[in-house]
């Protein structure tokens, strides 16, 4: 398909706020429009070398609503308007990369579209029928842009996890069941030849809530390969550890590991050497290992770094009380995966609200020198930059 333009123009909606405490980064508001802007995920980062960010508008808490798609220049501190009718439900982040991919909706057919953040160009790589199912997950793209990874619903709830060819249209299908309900599918960051899936073990989705029906044996991560012929389960839950992971979790690029937090209701992970509940687990080990040594922080949402140095997460405190934890706005962190030392960059501020694109889902930019997070400090889900101090990341080194 022939290439199209953006829908807008570019313009300046920032603002500033006071520097943040508790580290001294400065804090600006990249958007400002009256609607819920998110900055998607975090998990693989929709930001390209460039440091241009996708961003999802609505008026609607419903993240499967259609909602305008925006880029978002963090250095320039400017934004403009690439497409409308657009939904973050089905799209396909690139890591770190110059491509994004998204559905849009029509009254006949909807389209996979893709957008490059560096000449703001947007086609349309494939169009299907009104009545094809429709993605239903938040996915992933290859690190060389070809192959995404979703999730497909049928009738009966089986959900189909399966890799597209951008290129030839070829599909194929590495996991499914009712329990792969949203399975956050992530691509590595080496060869984009294998696949992270939540499963949902143990739950069932049923009237848009999940219901537990086995408390036994909890949530865990599986790896699939890109065509289908493996498909592994690895030591990082039950009945291997006592903890059921979360379902957020972030490859670290160049390197055959991923981070990933364990379940709230579930106990800190102990090591032997640290104690808490973000780990990393590297292919062919044991066990998984503990990133940072804080049994009374609770880590959820989790990215890493363009260099794969570094790791971002919203954290709160953990009373280790049976409850949830999650219930109030966070504060960032940004850790080194060498020298496992990590300090607090800014407070999200705002509520905590129940709706997913409301929350900080925080990530450094290309460059490092900025973290992205979307924070209600405004009274509506706005898309955020605190800029790191300058020797922040050189004291995390040592």
């Amino acid at each position: 398909m022939n290439d199209s333009p953006p829908v807008g123009r570019w313009h300046n909606e920032s603002a500033f706020w006071p520097a943040d405490p508790l580290c001294g980064a400065e804090i600006l508001q990249l958007t400002g429009d009256l609607a819920i802007a998110t900055n998607i995920y975090c998990e693989d980062p929709a930001c390209s070398p460039g440091n241009r960010i996708a961003v999802f508008r609505s008026t609607t808490c419903d993240a499967a609503a259609p909602a305008e798609l925006w880029i978002s220049d963090i250095e320039r501190w400017r934004s403009i308007l690439i497409d409308r009718d657009a939904s973050w439900v089905g799209a396909a982040p690139q890591a770190y990369g110059d491509r994004f991919f998204y559905p849009r909706f029509f009254e006949s057919h909807w389209e996979l579209r893709e957008v490059c953040f560096s000449t703001l160009a947007r086609r349309t790589v494939r169009e299907f029928a009104r009545e094809t199912p429709r993605f239903h997950a938040l996915g992933s793209a290859s690190p060389d842009g070809r192959y995404l990874v979703t999730d497909e619903r049928a009738a009966d709830g089986r959900h189909d996890i399966f890799v597209l060819d951008t290129v030839d249209g070829g599909r194929q299908t590495i996991a499914g069941g009712a329990d792969f309900f949203n399975p956050h599918p992530r691509f590595d960051r080496q060869t984009g030849d294998w696949v992270l899936v939540q499963h949902n073990r143990g739950y069932r989705f049923e009237d848009g809530i999940m219901r537990r029906v086995d408390p036994a044996i909890g949530v865990t991560l599986v790896l699939c390969r890109r065509d289908g012929s493996e498909q592994r389960t690895l030591p990082i839950a039950r009945p291997f550890i006592p903890q059921g992971v979360s379902g957020h979790e972030a490859w670290v690029r160049g390197q055959p590991a991923f981070i990933y937090s364990t379940a709230p209701m579930d106990p800190p992970y102990d090591d032997g050497t640290r104690c808490g509940n973000l780990l990393l687990y590297r292919l062919g080990d044991d066990r998984p290992s503990v990133v940072a040594d804080a049994p009374d922080l609770y880590f959820g949402h989790v990215s890493t770094s363009a260099c794969g140095r570094y790791w971002c997460c919203d954290a709160w405190n953990w009373p280790h009380d049976g409850e949830d934890c999650c219930r109030c706005a966070p504060r960032i962190y940004v850790g080194d995966l060498v020298s496992k030392r990590f300090a607090a960059v800014c407070d999200v501020g705002g509520v905590w609200p129940r709706y997913e694109n409301g929350h900080a889902h925080p990530y450094l930019g290309a460059d490092n020198r900025h973290v992205v997070f979307t924070s209600t400090r405004t009274g509506i889900p706005q898309v955020f930059r605190a800029t790191l101090p300058d020797g922040f990341l050189r004291q995390l080194a040592g």
